[in-house]
């Protein structure tokens, strides 16, 4: 998505991955084997990210929008990623709300 729409979205988006993997090293080598240069990676190490997202599975998202609001966290296939950007952009709603995040 991000480089599908990189002159449209610009600075606007953000794509951030936390990473569940053993160690550092480990996250670089995946995303370079991936592609996933454009995506921003952290490594959660021994922090409460996944608590504190409520993760409780892999992959598992949470949309934030243009004010910092939480509108969306679950499951990527539980809604559509890139309508939803382009929604929060525009100053939408978007719809597909899973875990009872947003409105």
């Amino acid at each position: 998505m991000l480089v599908k729409h990189e002159k449209e979205w610009g600075d606007k988006v953000r794509i951030c991955g936390i990473s569940i993997d053993k160690d550092a090293p480990t996250v670089v080598k995946h995303v370079k084997a991936k592609g996933w240069e454009k995506v921003e990676h952290f490594h959660r190490g021994g922090s409460s990210a996944s608590e504190d997202f409520g993760a409780s599975g892999v992959p598992h998202v949470a949309l934030v929008d243009t004010h910092g609001k939480i509108v969306f966290i679950g499951h990527p296939m539980s809604t559509n990623l890139e309508e939803n950007i382009q929604s929060l952009l525009q100053g939408k709603p978007i719809g597909g709300k899973e875990d009872g995040k947003g409105d």
